[in-house]
């Protein structure tokens, strides 16, 4: 129908049809105004949902390994929209991980109170989700367009609808265009969610193979682990056998029968070291952690340093003015630098110089002190510093080093709070760095060492050992040490028999069935307050996890002269409690 035959139609209405016919297109006009703006709003708030929906998708993985990092880089990605107003990643607490907000704001530290970011934003949650399981919400909020703009758009409109009853065809096919907008913008939005689907299938395929990649990992590991254990125990055992074979000889010479044991007994302390250093690594060794000052210490190793190292290789020192005090197990510490000096020695096979440094650095919730090591030797590649810790691990020579120094640093380090970190570039040496805790308590002396060969205190000694191999070895040696003694072989036993009888001290082992060698203290210590624990055991995770409550423990291999001071003290603190 052409223009001219509908105004021409319309011009022989009565005024009153007209102007009702004005009246109801106005209406009309009214009511589509309406209807835009809400299929505006509700287009918005799809957009903005599927928005959040991509945003939690892609920090799913990132929220899963705790990587902020990453999540940030996710939400910075938003800024490229100038629409929106803030876009946030919250962990499943409720705390913000990583969030965007344009002109120097920042998101709320909380999800709850989120609520006050902009009541005229569009606002959409989507809850971030990893197997099935919940990591935390992304938030995106977004600006619709000023009002005032899509009011002048509605004017005309409505503008047009009152100027002639053309305005009636013009509004119809204005609203065919809004139809056919809502309808790009709604296959926008399956797009969008498409590939929100697809992405998600990645991630998820993703943590797959990520998943199959660290079984892998773990599963290399553990072989070079035990094989590592394998060759090292086998070597020592070979000694201990072969040297048993010898003593059980008959008309062994006086001096090849020493010989022979003392072949035993040091390959039984390298068995104990090699034991103790797995359990540095595996952050399971009983630590007796004390208040020691690092540069005293350093300035103390420095005779012990040049005899270990030898001629070629110079020590110098450069230790920072102020107190460098920390919290940790000073026999593990001297072993931790001794190890590191050794291998840069190792690295220096011509000589070189071995520099020892100490500062302080501000640490994210306390100091920390920074003892690093440097050397002048050969250096190491990225490929070598990124498994220098690994178990095992070792570029030098068969026979030349367990690869466990670096391994058993790093776990100590690791344990008492610190980190370990390696620089180092080929031909320019290496520099290792133990990073631990500050502490502000005052350096305590050190106790003169006393060496014990039997002491000079006997008493009555409740020992409680649940296998018998080991307890009948503890018995002998007690005995022999001039110490009566009365054995259990449980917990639930030992108490029957500290109330029935009067002992000096209780020697308990640890990893018992049923009743723990802890809980068996914490039961005597209200039984008998004055009873002294000492506490015996080859590794227990407990130990490892909630410490010893201050009794002194005896660690498994122990020796004769090990066992005697630790009675001795224990008599002796006895004693002087009396």
């Amino acid at each position: 129908m052409r223009i001219e035959d509908i105004t021409g139609r319309w011009r022989g209405f009565p005024i009153a049809v007209t102007g009702a016919l004005v009246a109801l297109l106005l209406l009309a006009g009214i009511l589509i105004v309406a209807q835009g703006e809400s299929s505006y709003l509700a287009q918005e708030q799809r957009e903005t949902h599927a928005q959040a929906d991509i945003l939690a998708a892609s920090v799913a993985a990132a929220l899963d390994f705790g990587d902020a990092a990453a999540a940030r880089e996710s939400v910075e990605t938003l800024r490229v929209n100038p629409q929106i107003r803030m876009a946030a990643i919250y962990d499943r607490a409720g705390a913000l991980v990583a969030g965007y907000a344009p002109e120097g704001t920042t998101p709320p530290g909380r999800i709850e109170t989120t609520a006050s970011s902009g009541a005229d934003a569009i606002v959409s949650k989507a809850p971030v989700t990893r197997a099935g399981k919940q990591l935390g919400t992304a938030l995106v909020a977004v600006d619709p367009q000023p009002f005032s703009t899509r009011l002048r758009r509605y004017l005309i409109v409505g503008l047009l609808v009152a100027m002639a009853a053309l305005v009636a065809v013009i509004l119809g096919l204005a609203q065919v265009t809004l139809g056919r907008a809502n309808h790009e913008l709604e296959s926008r939005a399956a797009a969008l969610t498409a590939a929100n689907a697809e992405l998600t299938h990645q991630i998820n395929e993703r943590a797959k193979a990520e998943e199959q990649l660290r079984q892998a990992q773990k599963m290399q590991a553990l072989g070079q682990l035990t094989g590592g254990i394998a060759h090292d125990f086998n070597n020592l055992l070979t000694v201990i056998q072969g040297s048993a074979d010898m003593l059980q000889r008959p008309g062994l010479a006086e001096d090849r029968r020493k010989r022979f044991a003392d072949a035993i007994v040091e390959a039984a302390s390298r068995a104990a070291a090699l034991t103790s250093q797995l359990l540095a690594f595996a952050r399971r060794q009983p630590l007796k952690p004390e208040v020691i000052d690092v540069n005293q210490m350093i300035a103390g190793m420095t005779e012990l340093l040049d005899r270990a190292l030898g001629e070629r290789v110079i020590v110098e020192t450069a230790l920072v003015a102020e107190a460098c005090t920390v919290e940790a197990d000073r026999a593990q510490l001297v072993s931790a630098v001794l190890n590191i000096a050794v291998n840069a020695r190792d690295a220096m096979p011509e000589g070189g110089t071995l520099r020892i440094a100490t500062e302080r650095r501000e640490g994210e919730h306390s100091p920390m002190i920074a003892l690093s090591v440097s050397d002048t030797g050969s250096g190491m590649d990225a490929a070598t510093i990124e498994r220098a810790m690994e178990p095992f691990f070792t570029t030098k020579a068969a026979g030349k080093g367990t690869g466990l120094g670096l391994s058993q640093v790093y776990g100590f380090a690791s344990q008492s709070g610190g980190d370990l970190r390696i620089e180092s570039t080929p031909g320019h040496g290496t520099r290792v760095t133990i990073l631990l805790p500050g502490s502000d308590r005052a350096s305590a002396a050190e106790q003169e060492r006393r060496t014990v060969t039997g002491g000079d205190r006997t008493g009555s000694v409740l020992l409680v050992e649940d296998n018998e191999e080991v307890g009948e070895f503890a018995e002998a040696l007690l005995r022999e040490l001039g110490h009566s003694v009365v054995r259990a072989r449980s917990g639930n036993e030992a108490l029957e028999v500290a109330r029935a009888a009067r002992f000096d001290v209780v020697l308990s082992d640890v990893v018992m069935p049923g009743m723990s060698g802890l809980e068996l203290a914490e039961t005597l210590a209200t039984a008998c307050p004055a009873l002294p624990v000492i506490l015996t055991t080859g590794y227990s995770d407990e130990i490892a996890r909630s410490g010893t409550g201050g009794r002194p423990v005896l660690l498994k291999p122990y020796r004769l002269d090990a066992l005697a001071s630790v009675i001795d003290d224990a008599l002796r603190d006895g004693a002087t409690a009396s």
